[in-house]
C-alpha cells in the first residue's frame, strides 16, 4: 500500500491525537502489576501486545502488528504525573515509531494532559505542552 508521505503524516497525527478521548475513562487497571501483559487482535487482523516493565516509574512496552504488515508500530511509554485537588496532570515519556511496509518510519512522542473532574464534576482533558 503506496500512500503519498503528507497523507502518512496527516493519519498518524490523527492516530496520535485520538487516544486522548480514551484517557477520560477508565476501562483497564489504572496501575498494572509488574509483568502483567495485554495482548489481542482487531477484527481486521491488527495485533497488539502490552507489558508492564517498571513500576516505579511506572513504564509499558508495546508493539502493534498491522494486517498483511502494513505497518509495525512500536515503543515504550513512562507515566508521569502529579495531583492537583481535582485534577491530574501527566503525560507518557517514551517513543512511539511506526515503520510502515514501504520503508517508511515516522517516531514521535505523546503530548502531555491534564485531566479534570478526578474527583467532582465532568471529566475533561487538556493537551499542555509541545
Amino acid at each position: 500500500m503506496q500512500t503519498d508521505p503528507e497523507d502518512r503524516i496527516k493519519h498518524v497525527v490523527a492516530f496520535a491525537l485520538s487516544n486522548y478521548v480514551l484517557v477520560t475513562s477508565q476501562n483497564k487497571p489504572f496501575n498494572p502489576l509488574l509483568g502483567e501483559t495485554n495482548q489481542g487482535m482487531f477484527e481486521d487482523g491488527t495485533r497488539y501486545y502490552c507489558e508492564h516493565t517498571c513500576h516505579h516509574p511506572p513504564i509499558t512496552h508495546f508493539l502493534v502488528e498491522g494486517p498483511d504488515n502494513l505497518y509495525r508500530m512500536h515503543g515504550y511509554y513512562e507515566f508521569i504525573g502529579s495531583m492537583g485537588k481535582n485534577t491530574l496532570t501527566s503525560g507518557l515519556r517514551g517513543p512511539t515509531t511506526i515503520e510502515f511496509q514501504d520503508g517508511g518510519v515516522i517516531r514521535f512522542n505523546q503530548l502531555d494532559f491534564r485531566l479534570g473532574g478526578t474527583i467532582v464534576g465532568d471529566r475533561t482533558i487538556e493537551l499542555i505542552g509541545s
